[in-house]
């Protein structure tokens, strides 16, 4: 696929088939965030893990479900989605994605901040590897911010993480509900000024 193909079929997709990713589609996928440009080549302070276990995925979505229980916070997360005086259903944890890879950092204090810049680039270059092949992917990042948020409902120490490292955010993926199709991109998304 072209590379402007890749970039006008890429969406967050939210409604997952309930079949796995294949093997050979989710090496690819990971090869590419190894790909990622790393700020300082801080390597080592990167952890990637793959979760494909339903029950602990339930469990991290916990505290999330919790924190989207406060309307006012929800309508200023999901604007229009929430519509006032209706309830929203509870989402299937990560929207049902089968596969969730998630980037987790050391924690920094030479350059606070780096962590999330790195966890992103690692995370968008799996999301157009993931889009290149047809599968549909969203980033999540909400989840984890809920647990530190509610550290009572912290459910990190599932994921089996080295000392000293937190899940900042991660990709779900699966084959979506509707194939991918090319979009236009909207030149006027936000504004672009030069300086000459």
């Amino acid at each position: 696929m072209e590379f402007n193909d890749i970039l006008r079929k890429r969406r967050s997709t939210r409604r997952f088939s309930s079949t796995q990713v294949k093997q050979e589609d989710l090496d690819d996928i990971l090869l590419a965030g190894l790909s990622a440009p790393i700020g300082s080549n801080l390597n080592r302070d990167i952890h990637i893990t793959v979760l494909q276990d339903a029950d602990i995925m339930q469990k991290l979505c916990a505290a999330q479900e919790v924190r989207m229980k406060d309307r006012d916070l929800a309508r200023k997360i999901k604007g229009d989605v929430v519509s006032a005086g209706n309830e929203q259903p509870v989402p299937l944890p990560f929207y049902g994605a089968p596969t969730v890879i998630i980037v987790s950092h050391r924690a920094q204090t030479i350059q606070p901040g780096i962590e999330y810049a790195n966890a992103t680039s690692v995370v968008h270059t799996m999301h157009l590897a993931a889009t290149a092949q047809g599968l549909g992917s969203v980033y999540v990042w909400g989840i984890f911010e809920a647990m530190r948020m509610n550290p009572e409902m912290d459910c990190t120490s599932l994921l089996k993480l080295p000392d000293t490292f937190s899940p900042l955010m991660g990709l779900m993926v699966g084959y979506p509900e509707k194939p991918l199709v090319l979009r236009d991109i909207d030149e006027k998304k936000f504004p672009i000024v030069y300086l000459r």
